[in-house]
């Protein structure tokens, strides 16, 4: 079978496996073209005449006499029937191409032998005896006999049906072709075109926006003259798009929407857009800002009232000097109601602190006689910031062929709701709340920004010269029931003199995992082990290169996000690599976390539910480790990805050179544990000693540690597992101590829940806090199918088997302390002088006890020393007692 499995199947020499199917893809053609100008004058087997060299002119097949010769000798014994074996041959030649196995040799060479016999006499099973070019009948001979054949046994009928289904039955088993792997190609197809589809639509959305903002910097919104004309705009008809468009979009969209609105209008809606939003109701802050143009009036505007010179002079809000336009004396003529005009946008440098300061004056304008508060005025003069993901761009990833596989496509997974509105109102209210808080218990200060985010929204407390930090942070309780907040957690800002107090929002959004997947940040990080964490406080996307870090530690109580947080880590590696790139070592102990990636082909051994086997992986992930170890010092490289590229350069400089499984790339190696807890229980020792070894040195060979536990307790986590394992993430735990077991800071015990986090990255002591993102049951389904339609998983066999060292001590084949005594040779000396076997003479001269004389003595035994015990008596020598000097060696 060696011969035949070597026929079907590609070795792991790519250049070796392109050069052959090349060879087979010509073989093929040659074939077929001999077969499509088949000529009854050509030479054939039926004929005599001679084949010379001034004959092959004549010959009219394309490939000459060979061609005339092989086509004639298939068609005349196998019919039509043998085109099909030029279209078998290019098929094998494109899988050694792709370098992918089809199946078992057997099975495929049976639906060969198959489809050759059995398709030839469905065509002879054909009343109408229909014949290729009027000449050789399209069964062939061997058609006709074995149709003659079964239709004198089994009639018409039968022998139709026989023959139908045993050449469909061969055509199956002979190709590589599959009904699921057909079917989920159609359907990756039509993600591929959901895809594209959908970034063409979002390119629209943005050339649209894009042209409005370009609309409100280029008009000049000047006084409006009663001796103006009418504007052009005003009797435009609004633009409808065309059929062709309304096809292809989900609802009304914002090149439809502006072009049905006026100019002046329009550039007014996106003026004052934000300051609507503050002003919307629940339902309509969570439509899209493209849904939020549906409320935009499609009527005109009426216009300002035109006013002379006299009437049209505004008097100006008290203590405020407009220094951008002349200044107009005032009058006490009555003014009619005048309906200004909307303002341009205002420039990023004015936008937050003037709008501050405007609303401060107002309020003071439209209330004289009352005096602010100093909270109030804190509250008022806070600058609010805006959100880092309120212009997130994102990109649909399309389908991507890598080494042979497919990377999955974004549009698996669900697509995030549109960020909340900013209230300003609220944020400055619960703003005054703080700073009036902060005074009762002596803490003066203001508030400087206001930082809203997805979760949380920070305020940045700036306290006065005489406030200690540490009087700010022991507010924490009483700040929580001012703001009637379930949790706030204080920390001092990064590079800036304020503290910055985390209120959580009274609407939480939900951070879905293709809003990260989509994320420029994301999509253009270099590492093929890229995380994506979720957004920070502020919404900002955040990842992280595990290769970095290079292991992680992970503590969070039940509830917390924690196993949600694991699967988006699974899933990103799952969007950026292949099996060939990464390989996975799951550890489940509770067997309902990390159960729905069976059979994917990135993992390295089966889900591992048993603690035993677990420590029996993490012992052979050591050894795999000095494996690798020892490959990289051969070949003078640090690290993995030298490793690699050397390899690869060596596998394309020799051509016919077999590389050997030891000199292939290597993969890295994640191993997740859902569950420390459990195998620290089970066998702290080994468990610990292996995890301890790995985070020490497994980094350069791209073997990477997840851990993961529920209870963050010292003999849990110990200080050396700690010590070796530097990047920390905590999701919310029940108390201090769990708190600083994890992260050396307390904070956890503060957090949210659903995927709230505090992340210490590698190399700083500095703590972020992060929301992870979610991911459905459902997207990861979508994943592991689209995974598991390329190909099976490849266990590697042993691995979760104990080391084979510690086998052969429990087998005893090895020289354990249990099977060689070192007390053995002193024994068999004393029995050989004293002439006689007994527990008791070793018990006294040994100074054992009886268990060691009596394992003594069935060593003896078993060496044929002496005979089996014969009750109280002395066992008998079996040698004679001058045999210990006699063979001296005798005993090692």
């Amino acid at each position: 079978m060696k011969p035949v499995r070597f026929a079907l199947s590609p070795t792991r020499h790519r250049p070796l496996n392109l050069l052959l199917g090349a060879m087979l893809l010509l073989i093929a053609t040659l074939l077929l073209l001999a077969l499509a100008t088949w000529r009854v004058t050509d030479p054939s087997w039926d004929t005599s005449a001679p084949t010379t060299i001034s004959s092959a002119r004549l010959v009219q097949n394309w490939i000459g006499p060979v061609g005339a010769w092989a086509s004639d000798l298939l068609l005349q014994f196998l019919g039509i029937t043998a085109f099909a074996l030029p279209l078998w041959i290019g098929g094998l030649g494109l899988r050694w191409m792709r370098a992918r196995s089809g199946g078992p040799a057997w099975l495929r060479w049976m639906g060969i032998i198959l489809t050759l016999v059995f398709l030839p006499t469905s065509l002879g099973i054909i009343p109408f005896h229909w014949r290729w070019l009027h000449i050789l009948p399209i069964e062939g001979v061997s058609g006709r006999l074995a149709a003659d054949a079964l239709v004198a046994w089994l009639n018409l009928r039968g022998a139709a049906i026989v023959a139908g289904v045993m050449a469909a039955a061969g055509l199956y088993f002979g190709s590589a072709f599959s009904f699921r792997r057909a079917w989920e190609g159609l359907q990756q197809q039509f993600v591929m075109a959901s895809a594209l589809l959908d970034r063409w639509h979002n390119w629209r959305l943005d050339r649209a926006d894009r042209k409005a903002e370009r609309l409100a910097m280029s008009h000049d919104f000047g006084p409006v003259q009663s001796d103006q004309p009418e504007p052009a705009w005003e009797t435009q008809k609004p633009i409808r798009n065309n059929w062709f468009v309304r096809l292809f979009r989900r609802n009304r969209n914002a090149d439809d929407l502006l072009d049905e609105v006026p100019a002046v209008q329009r550039i007014a809606s996106l003026a004052a857009r934000r300051e609507a939003d503050s002003e919307r109701t629940e339902s309509n802050r969570r439509r899209s800002i493209w849904e939020r143009t549906d409320d935009l009036p499609l009527a005109t505007p009426p216009l300002p009232v035109a006013l002379g010179p006299e009437s049209s002079r505004i008097v100006p809000i008290a203590g405020r000097a407009d220094t951008s336009q002349p200044d107009h004396s005032t009058s006490q003529q009555p003014a009619a109601t005048i309906v200004p005009l909307p303002q341009p946008a205002p420039t990023p440098a004015t936008t937050a602190a003037t709008r501050a300061r405007e609303a401060a004056v107002q309020t003071a304008a439209v209330q004289p006689n009352a005096t602010p508060t100093a909270a109030q005025k804190s509250a008022a003069s806070a600058a609010i910031h805006e959100r880092a993901d309120a212009d997130l761009r994102t990109t649909t990833i399309a389908p991507k062929n890598v080494s042979g596989f497919k990377l999955p496509p974004s549009t698996l997974l669900n697509k995030g709701e549109e960020p909340l509105a900013i209230r300003e109102n609220e944020l400055r209210e619960e703003a005054r709340k703080l700073v009036e808080k902060c005074a009762e218990f002596k803490v003066n200060g203001q508030i400087v920004q206001i930082n809203p985010g997805p979760m949380v929204t920070t305020y940045e407390f700036k306290p006065d010269a005489s406030v200690k930090y540490s009087r700010v942070a022991g507010l924490g309780d009483d700040l929580c029931l001012a703001m009637r907040a379930e949790s706030i957690l204080i920390e001092r800002m990064a590079g800036k003199s304020t503290i910055g107090i985390q209120v959580p929002n009274h609407e939480r959004e939900t951070i879905h995992l293709r809003d990260v997947i989509e994320s420029e940040t994301f999509t253009k990080a270099k590492s093929r082990l890229t995380l994506a964490m979720g957004k920070d406080i502020n919404g900002r996307i955040v990842t992280a290169d595990l290769a970095s870090m290079p292991h992680v530690l992970i503590a969070g109580s039940t509830g917390s996000g924690k196993s949600v947080a694991i699967n988006a880590m699974i899933m990103s590696l799952l969007f950026r690599t292949t099996p060939a790139q990464v390989r996975l070592i799951l550890v489940d102990p509770k067997r309902v976390e990390l159960g729905m990636y069976e059979g994917i082909p990135h993992l390295f051994t089966p889900i591992i539910t048993e603690a035993k086997l677990a420590a029996n992986a993490l012992r052979n992930a050591v050894r795999e480790m000095e494996r690798r170890l020892k490959l990289l010092a051969s070949r003078s490289v640090r690290n993995i990805d030298q490793y690699n590229a050397k390899i690869s350069e060596i596998s394309m400089s020799s051509l016919f050179t077999e590389t050997s499984e030891e000199e292939a790339p290597l993969p890295y190696i994640v191993i997740i544990i859902d569950e420390l807890a459990d195998l620290m229980m089970l066998d702290r020792a080994n468990v610990e000693e292996s995890i301890t070894r790995l985070a020490q040195m497994a980094r350069a060979v791209g073997i990477h540690l997840i851990l993961a536990t529920q209870r963050p307790s010292v003999d849990v986590i110990t200080g050396l597992i700690k010590a070796n394992v530097p990047t920390r993430i905590s999701f919310r735990l029940a108390s201090k101590v769990d708190s600083r077991t994890i992260i050396d800071d307390n904070g956890a015990e503060s957090l949210l829940g659903r995927g709230d986090m505090l992340f210490r990255p590698p190399g700083t002591s500095r703590l972020m806090r992060i929301h992870a993102p979610y991911v459905s049951e459902k997207e990861t389904a979508a994943i592991v199918d689209f995974w598991k339609a390329q190909g099976e998983a490849e266990y590697v066999e042993g691995f979760l088997e104990a080391p084979r060292d510690e086998r052969a001590k429990q087998d005893g084949e090895s020289d354990s302390e249990e099977d060689n005594d070192p007390l053995y040779d002193d024994a068999v000396r004393l029995v050989f002088e004293f002439g006689k076997a007994s527990t008791s003479l070793l018990q006294r001269r040994l100074r054992i006890g009886y268990g060691r004389a009596a394992h003594l003595i069935d060593l003896m035994e078993r060496d044929g020393l002496v005979g089996p015990a014969d009750g109280s008596r002395p066992r008998e020598l079996l040698k004679s007692p001058g045999w210990l000097h006699e063979v001296p060696t005798a005993i090692d």
